[in-house]
C-alpha cells in the first residue's frame, strides 16, 4: 500500500495531461448523449424551451413509421454493398500493388489520391460527371437517351455506391499492402515447394495471415458507411423520391427541417444502438474467424 501511494505521488501529475481530452470527450460525446435521451421522451420541436413528457411515444412512432423502415432498408444496402466492394477491389489492387510491379509506388500514389479530397468535393465532380460526362460519353458510342442515374430512383442508390467505392478504396488498399508485407516471405516459398498453386497459396496462406487486416478494414468501412451523410445530401439529399434516403438524412429532415427535434433525438438513440449492435456483431464474426483461420 505504502509503494502505490510513492508511486502514486510520483507519476499523479500525469494525469494532469488527460485532463483536456477528458473534458473535451464530456462536452462533445456525453453530454449531447445525455441530452439527446432526454429529449428523446419529449414533444420538443427543436427551437423553444417548452418540453412535454410523452413517454415512448416517439420511439413507438419510429417503429411504424414506414419512411424510418426504408431510411435504415437503404442504409444497410448502401452499406453492406459498399463495404464488400471496398474490401474486394482493394485487397485485389493491394496484391497486384505489392508484387514487382514496374512503377507500383506511382500506382499507389494514383489510387490513394481519391480518398484525399474531400467527399462534399468528390459529390459535386460526380454529380457533374453524372449529369454531363455520362450522357457526353454514352452519346458518342450512339446511346442517345442516357441521363443521370441520379436523377433515377431506380438506380440513384447504385451511383452513390460508384462515388464511396471510387473514394473509399485507398486507405484499405494501404492497409491491405501492410498486411501482406508482414507475411513470412519462407511461408510462401515453403508452400512454392510443396507445389501450391497461386489460388492454393492466397486461399491457405496469404487469407488467414491478414485476417486482422480484413477485420480492421470491414469494421471501418461498414460503420464509416452506416454512418453516411455528406455524400447523399450533396448529391441527392435523399431523393429522388426517397430513393436514397438514408437515416442520418431522414434524422436530419426530422429534426432540423421538419421541426421535430424530440422525435429527431429519439431516431439518433434509435441509430447510436443499431451501430453498437452492429459492431459487436461484426467484431464477433470477424474475431470468430480469425481464430478459425
Amino acid at each position: 500500500m505504502k509503494a502505490f501511494k510513492r508511486i502514486w505521488r510520483a507519476e499523479a501529475w500525469f494525469v494532469l495531461f488527460t485532463i483536456p481530452g477528458l473534458a473535451l470527450f464530456i462536452l462533445a460525446v456525453v453530454l449531447p448523449l445525455i441530452f439527446g435521451v432526454k429529449y428523446s421522451f419529449t414533444n420538443w420541436d427543436g427551437v423553444s424551451n417548452k418540453l412535454k413528457y410523452i413517454g415512448w411515444d416517439n420511439y413507438t412512432h419510429a417503429l411504424d413509421d414506414p419512411q424510418f423502415w426504408g431510411a435504415l432498408t437503404h442504409t444497410f444496402k448502401f452499406a453492406i454493398i459498399l463495404t464488400i466492394l471496398v474490401n474486394v477491389i482493394s485487397l485485389l489492387f493491394a496484391l497486384v500493388l505489392d508484387s514487382f510491379l514496374k512503377f507500383r509506388n506511382l500506382f499507389r500514389t494514383i489510387f490513394f489520391l481519391p480518398s484525399v479530397i474531400s467527399v462534399v468535393l468528390s459529390g459535386f465532380i460526380w454529380s457533374n460527371n453524372y449529369s454531363k460526362g455520362l450522357p457526353n460519353l454514352m452519346k458518342f458510342f450512339g446511346f442517345d437517351n442516357v441521363t443521370s442515374p441520379l436523377g433515377n430512383p431506380d438506380y440513384a442508390l447504385w451511383g452513390l455506391i460508384i462515388i464511396a467505392v471510387w473514394q473509399g478504396i485507398g486507405a484499405p488498399m494501404i492497409i491491405y499492402i501492410a498486411g501482406l508485407q508482414n507475411i513470412p516471405g519462407e511461408l510462401l516459398e515453403s508452400a512454392e515447394i510443396d507445389g501450391a498453386g497461386t489460388i492454393y497459396k492466397f486461399w491457405h496462406v496469404t487469407l488467414p495471415l491478414i485476417a486482422p487486416s480484413i477485420t480492421i478494414n470491414a469494421l471501418l468501412v461498414l460503420t464509416g458507411s452506416l454512418k453516411v451523410f455528406d455524400l447523399v445530401y450533396i448529391t441527392t439529399r435523399g431523393g429522388p423520391g426517397f430513393s436514397t434516403e438514408v437515416l442520418s438524412t431522414f434524422i436530419y429532415r426530422v429534426a432540423y427541417i421538419s421541426f421535430q427535434g424530440g422525435y429527431g433525438a429519439a431516431l439518433s438513440m434509435i441509430f447510436f444502438l443499431v451501430l453498437v449492435l452492429v459492431t459487436l456483431i461484426q467484431l464477433g464474426i470477424f474475431r470468430r474467424r480469425e481464430v478459425e483461420l
